[in-house]
C-alpha cells in the first residue's frame, strides 16, 4: 500500500502529545519523517540505521539491536513499533516485548503494526525467499537462521490479533486498525520485480515517486476506505501499559 497511508493510520493511533517517543525498527530517517510533530523529543532505532537529509532538532538517532540496548525503564510516553515485529528472531520475540514493556511509562501506550492473517496473506512476496531458505536448510543447503529479512522458520510471518494479544501481555488492548487487502501485496510484488525495487522491501522512507506504479498505488488508497476487518492484509494494535505493572518491568526486561 502508499506508505504514507500506513503513517497516516499509525498516527491517528498515538496520543495527540507525548512528552518522549520511541520508534522501534524506525527503517531509513528522511527529514520528512513522519512522526516528528508527535514529541518533543523522539529517539529512532533501528540495527540499520539509514539517515538522510536535514532531521529536525527533536530526532534522536541510536543504531543497534534495541533488544540489546540499555534504554532507562519508563522513559517513554509512546513507542512505535511498525512491520517490526514479524523481522525478529522466534526466540527474541518474548525479550522484545520485555524491553518495549521496560521502555514505556505506566500509563503509556505503543502501537504496532504487523502483517495479518488474512485473505490474502499467501500473497506476500516477502514469504518466498525465506520459504526457500528454509527449504534448503532441510537439506542442509542453508545455514543460516536469519536471512536478513526475517527468521526463516517463522519466514515473512502474517499474525492473528490473538496472538498479538497473547504475546504483548501484560500490556492491555486498547484499539485496533485493520488495513490494506489484495492490491497491497500486489503492489509489493510490482515493487520488488521491478528494476525500480530491485527486490527491496517496501519501507517508509520511499516516496510515491520511487514506489511508481501509480494505479496500485490508488487502488491501495481506495481500499482504505473499505474496512475488511478479520480479511485485511494488515493489523495495526495499540496497547496500554497499566500503573500496575510499573514495578515489574525493569527488572523483566533483563
Amino acid at each position: 500500500m502508499a506508505l504514507n497511508a500506513r503513517a497516516s493510520i499509525i498516527r491517528s493511533m498515538l496520543p495527540e502529545h507525548s512528552e518522549r517517543l520511541l520508534d522501534v525498527g524506525c527503517g531509513p530517517i528522511t527529514s520528512d519523517y513522519p512522526y516528528a510533530d508527535k514529541s518533543p523529543r523522539v529517539t529512532c532505532v533501528d540495527w540499520n540505521l539509514q539517515v538522510s537529509g536535514s532531521l529536525p532538532s527533536n530526532i534522536e538517532c541510536l543504531d543497534g539491536d534495541f533488544t540489546s540496548m540499555d534504554l532507562a525503564p519508563n522513559a517513554y510516553d509512546s513507542i512505535i513499533a511498525a512491520d517490526v515485529f514479524e523481522h525478529i528472531l522466534l526466540e527474541q520475540e518474548p525479550l522484545f516485548v520485555r524491553k518495549c514493556v521496560s521502555a514505556l511509562r505506566p500509563g503509556g501506550n505503543i502501537v504496532i503494526s504487523v502483517p495479518h492473517q488474512g485473505t490474502f496473506a499467501y500473497l506476500d512476496p516477502y514469504k518466498v525467499k525465506p520459504t526457500i531458505h528454509r527449504m534448503l536448510a532441510r537439506l542442509g543447503l542453508y545455514k543460516g537462521i536469519h536471512n536478513g529479512c526475517c527468521d526463516i522458520r517463522k519466514g515473512h510471518k502474517h499474525y492473528a490479533l490473538q496472538e498479538l494479544i497473547d504475546k504483548f501481555s501484560p500490556l492491555q488492548l486498547l484499539h485496533v486498525v485493520y488495513f490494506g487487502y489484495v492490491f497491497d501485496p500486489l503492489l509489493a510484488w510490482a515493487v520488488a520485480l521491478s528494476r525500480r525495487g530491485s527486490g527491496r522491501i517496501l519501507h517508509s522512507g520511499m516516496t510515491n515517486e520511487e514506489l511508481g506504479f501509480p494505479w496500485l498505488q490508488r487502488a491501495c488508497r481506495r481500499e482504505l476506505d473499505r474496512d475488511y476487518g478479520q480479511r485485511s492484509f494488515n493489523v495495526a494494535v495499540s496497547f496500554h501499559k497499566p500503573p500496575a505493572i510499573a514495578n515489574d518491568s525493569a527488572g523483566a526486561a533483563n
